[in-house]
């Protein structure tokens, strides 16, 4: 049987919620003069470029042969960049708490995408959790006049390419390695993301540069310590500490944009985060039912 440690769970959960707070905030900051294009080619161009020698130490060229799982990693590439592009975008013109909490609504998806896709049905207490979660979501969203923010939709279908993501990972950690997966996820994503690039090209001084090649560096930083995460507890229970992006990306909101959240923010952040746990099934007899993997 698999032991964990729980406070070691904690501590790398907590260091990979602070990684995407502060990638969100590299960002924010970024997007106000560079593309979302180029922030995306060059998140992976240059997070490819620091695992790269990584995954053939460890893997070796003969193990990152690919196998029939190719329609799998083709539709983890394209959902999981749909969902990174959604997120750009919502980052720039939301605030940075708000962005990253819709981000994190593939929690409440997963099981729609999980029935839809493996058939399963999810039990009583995941429908609970997603009509707190979205009664949440429409509280973030703030419905007006104008019907909702477009860029607060944007940011919820990050949440929804997340979840599609997530389960084409659930799938191939079936038979393929974790490191295989994200070389793959990162080898296919340059050239597509190299299309978009192509037409939304700027010239950048060097602190922009040096900005792209940090926010590359935070995402693999980011997913090592999110996989140390997994090793040492399950995946509801990672998931549970991992909102504490919320607090990193509000304290952030506050220092760089002056930002603070209004009642309606703070009541939506409350109801997404416990709809999602109790989608998690982490308040269900018996303990967490659903087991997270990388995304």
């Amino acid at each position: 049987m698999r032991s964990y440690n729980v406070k070691l769970a904690v501590i790398f959960s907590l260091l990979a919620a602070l990684l995407f707070a502060l990638s969100g905030v590299v960002i924010k900051l970024l997007s106000q003069v560079v593309s979302n294009e180029m922030i995306v080619f060059f998140r992976q161009f240059f997070a490819l470029l620091f695992l790269l020698p990584i995954l053939l130490k460890r893997q070796g060229r003969a193990s990152l042969k690919t196998s029939k799982k190719a329609p799998l990693y083709l539709l983890r590439t394209f959902a999981s960049l749909a969902a990174m592009y959604c997120l750009v975008y919502a980052i720039k013109y939301l605030p940075l708490v708000d962005a990253l909490l819709l981000s994190y609504t593939r929690a409440l998806f997963m099981p729609l995408i999980v029935f839809l896709w493996f058939g399963k049905r999810p039990p009583a207490h995941v429908w609970w959790g997603l009509l707190v979660g979205f009664i949440g979501v429409a509280c973030i969203l703030k419905p007006s006049d104008q019907v909702f923010d477009i860029a607060a939709l944007v940011g919820l279908a990050s949440g929804l390419f997340g979840a599609v993501a997530f389960s084409a990972v659930r799938r191939l950690t079936k038979t393929e390695f974790p490191t295989k997966i994200m070389f793959y996820y990162l080898m296919l994503s340059i050239p597509i993301t190299a299309v978009p690039l192509a037409t939304s090209w700027v010239s950048l001084n060097k602190i922009f540069w040096l900005a792209l090649l940090v926010l590359g560096l935070i995402g693999v930083i980011y997913q090592y310590v999110l996989t140390k995460a997994y090793e040492h507890a399950k995946g509801p229970q990672v998931a549970s500490v991992l909102y504490s992006t919320v607090i990193f990306a509000a304290f952030f909101d506050w220092v760089f944009w002056k930002e603070a959240m209004d009642g309606y923010a703070v009541l939506g952040i409350g109801a997404v985060i416990a709809g999602s746990l109790i989608a998690l099934g982490l308040f269900s007899k018996g303990g967490p039912k659903i087991n997270g993997e990388l995304h």
